[in-house]
């Protein structure tokens, strides 16, 4: 039995967004919709490839048990700007990035909850204040920042994704913060 500060808690969400993992999942089965409305995005739709699991998706969505949205550009332009303040830009997704951006556009009007296995994504959004729920995964439990650059040419990622350094071709590198500029 929840207690009641949990129940509480609970009650404040009233949406969830998906990742790809989520999706695979099947998450959006067990999840009753008059609690919580359910979204994701095309990008992780997109990143459901096996046809049991389309199968499945394209049900649920003929069903209207989650609804497929695409975040405006000023909230992936936010997300993008957060991950790269916390050098998460190389090893998101553009994916990710849709994902986050979605969960700060609902965030704006509701309680939003993100459901993703991602430690990456799991990490942006702890930065941005913004719950999180495992599936498979134990979860980030503390914020951790990063500097990407290229050691090379100190080319700085700007692009999801971007593991090579579009400039010389070396492979982007990550720093703990504190040990960044040592």
């Amino acid at each position: 039995m929840s207690s009641s500060r949990e129940r509480s808690s609970h009650n404040r969400v009233k949406t969830a967004v998906l990742d790809a993992s989520a999706l695979l999942a099947k998450i959006y089965r067990f999840i009753p919709r008059h609690e919580i409305k359910l979204y994701t995005t095309p990008g992780a739709v997109g990143e459901v490839k096996d046809q049991e699991n389309k199968q499945a998706l394209e049900e649920a969505l003929d069903l209207g048990l989650l609804e497929v949205r695409t975040p405006e550009k000023g909230f992936v332009e936010q997300a993008l700007k957060h991950a790269s303040m916390i050098g998460e830009v190389s090893k998101l997704s553009k994916t990710d990035i849709e994902v986050a951006a979605l969960a700060i556009e609902l965030k704006e009007s509701r309680g939003t909850l993100v459901f993703t296995d991602d430690y990456s994504l799991q990490n942006l959004l702890l930065h941005m204040r913004i719950g999180f729920k495992p599936l498979k995964t134990t979860g980030v439990s503390e914020m951790r920042a990063y500097f990407e650059r290229c050691p090379v040419c100190g080319y700085v990622p700007g692009e999801p994704g971007e593991g090579k350094c579009p400039l010389c071709g070396s492979e982007i590198k990550r720093f703990k913060a504190s040990s960044a500029r040592q």
